[in-house]
């Protein structure tokens, strides 16, 4: 064998990064069987095992952890070598959604570092929960997400694990109330179970005073009160006090953020989930993972 075929490598990152057949077919916008037959064709060739083959989800072996990362830098020359030979020609609007409260996380990134990169590409960025945005990818209102992960029906490519923190204002201490006051993002928001559900497990009482469904409305409502929330790590004010079990405050499981893609996306949206697999997805090991993961239900 003297090259990589490049469809079947498309088919290998992308069965890769689902962990599904089912999944990688879709993105692509082939037929299963088609994807299947390519990986199969592919590991016959190489005489090499890809992929372990479960019930529910496909893992890959340790041959197949190594190409990973050569045919991830291939994809990525192709589409560099694309880019330049279609420069113009291609629309570069690059519709993006995640979480408000994501912003903080990505943002840096995006704005000092990608868009320097990649100075033809225009974002077009939107807010909404995690659901929402998985749905306006499939119906092609966006063109990429950034999402929670939910375990259930998990969806996307996991490029980040976040930690949730209680959090409260510098001068402020609600937890040591017998009834915690609550300022939460509204029903929809995934964490939002996995935080009621933790204070019910640890036997403490609560009470939501406030809802908002952008973060800019929790922070004011949490300087403005005896009010505790929970943010992921990365979005929490550096004045605010981040409490723990030390502080009678239950632990909380780590949120899964996943990439979602469309079927057959753009090459301007290949470029930034390249990017965004690049700059996030450094270390996704995580200590309690089973705990964790159990819990993330929501």
């Amino acid at each position: 064998m003297r090259n990589l075929d490049s469809d079947a490598l498309a088919s290998f990152v992308a069965v890769a990064e689902t962990g599904s057949f089912t999944a990688a077919a879709e993105r692509l916008g082939r037929t299963q069987a088609a994807v299947s037959m390519a990986i199969g064709k592919w590991e016959e060739r190489l005489d090499l095992r890809l992929f372990d083959r479960g019930h529910r989800r496909v893992t890959l072996t340790p041959i197949g952890e190594r190409l990973l990362g050569y045919a991830r830098r291939i994809r990525a020359i192709e589409d560099e070598a694309l880019a330049t030979l279609l420069e113009g020609r291609n629309e570069s609007r690059v519709r993006l959604g995640m979480p408000d409260d994501y912003l903080t996380l990505f943002g840096t990134a995006l704005m000092q570092r990608f868009v320097p990169q990649y100075p033809k590409v225009s974002l077009d960025l939107q807010y909404d929960f995690s659901h929402r945005l998985e749905y306006m990818v499939e119906s092609r209102e966006l063109d990429i997400a950034i999402i929670t992960q939910n375990a259930v029906e998990p969806k996307g490519e996991i490029i980040r694990l976040e930690k949730q923190v209680w959090c409260a204002a510098a001068d402020r201490y609600p937890e040591r109330e017998n009834c915690i006051q609550l300022a939460l993002f509204p029903e929809g928001c995934r964490a939002r179970p996995q935080v009621l559900s933790a204070l019910d497990r640890a036997d403490r009482r609560w009470r939501i005073v406030y809802s908002s469904s952008d973060i800019a409305g929790i922070q004011l409502a949490v300087h403005s009160g005896d009010l505790l929330t929970v943010l992921p790590e990365s979005a929490v004010p550096a004045s605010w006090r981040k409490l723990g079990p030390e502080d009678g405050m239950p632990e909380l499981p780590t949120l899964r953020l996943a990439m979602v893609l469309p079927q057959q996306p753009r090459l301007p949206v290949r470029q930034l989930a390249t990017f965004l697999r690049a700059e996030f997805q450094r270390s996704l090991v995580e200590p309690d993972a089973d705990s964790n993961a159990a819990m993330l239900t929501a």
